[in-house]
């Protein structure tokens, strides 16, 4: 470790500081991750780390990151830098990843998961995270969401943002176009007349499950494009889902239809 930083105007902290900003961090093709967990989870999963930032007061084992080119902030910069309002004195400045559809990795009963102008970070992040935990091979974000490497999206994510492929500014028609030469079927979470109670719908085999916007959920245009049309029992008072949960339930009804829980 180099000496204590303790200005502003150093040229770490200043990029550090600098990709709280989305134009920055499109310019640098850089964005951060902070908390000790994220850090450690990011380094051993690969992640293409440039540098990591630690407060002088941090208590973490730093010796899991002596790989990594680091520097040590006094608590007063790391502060300046950091974005959460209880920092944890760790962050990394990450080099962003960049998928496209060929980067998918394909088989029999392959789970994608569509975006259609999502625009609140944690519910991107949790749909990641979900998506991770149940098994997709890749997340779709269309143009018109929230940007990925927003620091509130990257923080719902957590470590998932380094297990998952997650392909970002596309268009719906390049969408449609990958999952139709593939022969995935696109699931749509929607009312309408031919809609079908979930729990009775066909998700065997490859599936995109399609998650809208928190507000108007996806477009009419998307909807009628989408193979099967389901929609969500609603027993009690509640007249709709959270974007994210309703995104949970569908992803785990089609882990529950192909088995898929149950391969080693």
């Amino acid at each position: 470790m180099e000496q204590l930083i303790t200005s502003r105007d150093n040229k770490y902290v200043k990029l550090a500081k600098s990709l709280s900003v989305k134009q920055n961090r499109d310019k640098e093709g850089m964005f951060i991750i902070e908390g000790y967990r994220n850090v450690h989870d990011a380094s051993v999963k690969g992640a293409k780390i440039e540098f990591i930032l630690v407060s002088d007061r941090c208590s973490y084992d730093l010796s899991v990151f002596k790989k990594h080119k680091m520097f040590t902030l006094a608590p007063k910069i790391f502060d300046y830098v950091s974005d959460t309002v209880t920092p944890q004195g760790v962050m990394a400045v990450c080099t962003m990843e960049e998928y496209n559809f060929s980067d998918i990795e394909l088989d029999t009963n392959s789970l994608i998961v569509v975006c259609e102008n999502l625009q609140d970070p944690g519910n991107a992040g949790t749909i990641i995270r979900t998506a991770d935990a149940a098994g997709a091979k890749a997340v779709i974000l269309t143009k018109g969401c929230v940007d990925l490497y927003n620091p509130k999206v990257t923080r719902s994510i957590m470590s998932s943002l380094f297990s998952v492929k997650v392909i970002r500014n596309k268009n719906i028609d390049s969408v449609f176009g990958f999952l139709k030469s593939n022969s995935i079927k696109s699931v749509a979470g929607a009312l309408s007349d031919n809609s079908c109670h979930l729990f009775d719908s066909d998700m065997t085999g490859s599936c995109a499950v399609f998650i809208g916007n928190e507000g108007n959920g996806l477009t009419l245009d998307t909807v009628k494009r989408c193979d099967v049309k389901v929609t969500i029992p609603m027993l009690g008072g509640a007249e709709s889902l959270n974007a994210s949960v309703a995104g949970a339930v569908m992803m785990y009804e089609f882990v529950r239809q192909n088995n898929t829980y149950k391969k080693d």
